[in-house]
């Protein structure tokens, strides 16, 4: 059986971001030291999700444009 790279690096990328966003859920101080509310857990898992969100497009346009120039 083969194991095509990309999906484990997707597992793993997947399994990082959500240890990541459980630790921005549970911690009770944020980097500055003040408490973290619930409104602030928000912001910062939008944030997060937003910048992961981003990572992913760009991965997806560059396996794109790989997969275009391979067939030529």
């Amino acid at each position: 059986m083969k194991i095509n790279k990309w999906k484990v690096f997707q597992v793993i990328q997947f399994v990082f971001f959500f240890a990541v966003s459980v630790f921005l859920f549970l911690r009770k101080f944020d980097g500055t030291g003040l408490e973290n509310t619930t409104e602030v857990k928000w912001v910062s898992f939008a944030i997060w999700l937003g910048f992961y969100l981003f990572l992913l497009a760009l991965e997806y346009g560059i396996r794109f444009l790989v997969t275009i120039k391979n067939r030529r």
